[in-house]
């Protein structure tokens, strides 16, 4: 199944769970290595060379997503040229009040509010 197909196929179940219990979700599958595979597209003109580190692609996930640093190789199974994972406190954190996780389903966004949970 390709990963456009897989995506039309889970977006509803996935939009019929709690925006944070579809981010949780999403992030177990993840961990297990259960979510489909894109080949990053590896083109000489893509790559790039940023304070002594080479990316294939400019293309990154920025923090936020992935607070406790659990699913990093399933992050890096779509493709993205870096991925920038963790919430670092000096003690562990409940985060902010939920509810803290929301759809703007009209820009096809999603807002993270949840602060800095993390183990």
């Amino acid at each position: 199944m390709t990963s456009s197909l897989a995506y039309t196929a889970l977006r509803p179940l996935l939009f019929a769970l709690d925006p944070e219990l579809a981010h949780n979700v999403t992030l177990k599958a993840l961990h297990k290595n259960l979510t489909p595979r894109i080949a990053p597209v590896d083109h000489p003109v893509l790559k790039q060379s940023l304070w002594g580190r080479s990316f294939s692609n400019p293309v990154g996930l920025a923090a936020g997503f992935d607070k406790n640093a659990e699913a990093v190789a399933g992050l890096f199974n779509f493709g993205f040229g870096f991925v920038e994972t963790g919430t670092v406190t000096i003690k562990p954190q409940e985060g902010n009040p939920r509810p803290r996780v929301f759809r703007d389903v009209k820009n096809s966004a999603i807002i993270n509010r949840m602060g800095f949970p993390n183990k």
